[in-house]
């Protein structure tokens, strides 16, 4: 006789109150599920990749200082967005590979005293404010487990990261701290991230609507331009660095 106590008290991932109430199929669900838990897993990765770089080049392409707002959104939205301790400690996962990517990004990449600078910046201005802007965009703006502004807040978050990579690259003439790595798990996570909002909008568009928005398309779509050229433009910087190393050589 078969026996399934050891899934009896599982429940699925973050289930939106008014799509519940629309008595969704277990199939909506489990690839609701699906994309939220492989999102989770390649921005871990990215986490992962990232920092080996950093230790390995001890160069950052971006401002760490920019991190101070990805760092407000995780927190924030782990206490707003989750109704379970596991859903909460799984949020917080993120939150603490990006801590420890900013430690270990200003440990190798800047000297101590631009350290004790950037560190005062980013706690007692930057991630304050980002937490007090998102807290009264929460207020403007309610709704169930505060989705409109998690949406909206973390696509333009992801939009200029694409965009500043490609220039450092072209600026730069150097694949100095960037990998094709970090960019492909990066492209992947964009693709899980906005499946799943895209997968509610397709099937329950009356609850999420503005995922179908010309603004929600046009943001998603400047995104994913230089993401998308990212690999092209690395693979020609790194043979024209090649190219000068033959001829120094």
């Amino acid at each position: 006789m078969a026996n399934f106590r050891l899934v009896e008290h599982l429940s699925h991932l973050v289930v939106q109150p008014s799509d519940v109430r629309l008595n969704p199929p277990e199939g909506y669900l489990f690839v609701q599920d699906g994309l939220i838990i492989s999102c989770g897993v390649l921005y871990a990765l990215m986490y992962a990749f990232a920092m080996i770089l950093v230790v390995r080049d001890r160069f950052l392409p971006g401002s760490v200082k920019y991190l101070s707002l990805t760092l407000a959104y995780e927190f924030y939205y782990a206490f707003t967005t989750t109704s379970t301790l596991t859903e909460r400690a799984c949020f917080l996962i993120w939150f603490a590979l990006d801590l420890a990517f900013v430690g270990l990004a200003l440990w190798q990449v800047y000297s101590p005293a631009q350290r004790h600078r950037i560190v005062t910046e980013m706690a007692m201005l930057y991630f304050p404010l980002a937490l007090g802007a998102l807290k009264c965009l929460s207020t403007l703006y309610p709704d169930e487990r505060q989705q409109v502004t998690a949406y909206w807040t973390g696509i333009f978050l992801q939009l200029p990261v694409g965009w500043v990579y490609v220039y450092r690259l072209l600026a730069d003439r150097s694949t100095r701290g960037q990998s094709l790595e970090v960019w492909l798990v990066r492209y992947l996570g964009c693709f899980t991230a906005y499946g799943v909002f895209i997968w509610r909008y397709l099937n329950v568009p009356r609850n999420w609507g503005y995922v179908g928005s010309f603004w929600s398309i046009g943001v998603i779509v400047a995104t994913l331009v230089p993401e998308t050229v990212y690999p092209f433009v690395y693979i020609w910087v790194w043979k024209g660095s090649e190219r000068r190393k033959v001829k120094v050589g």
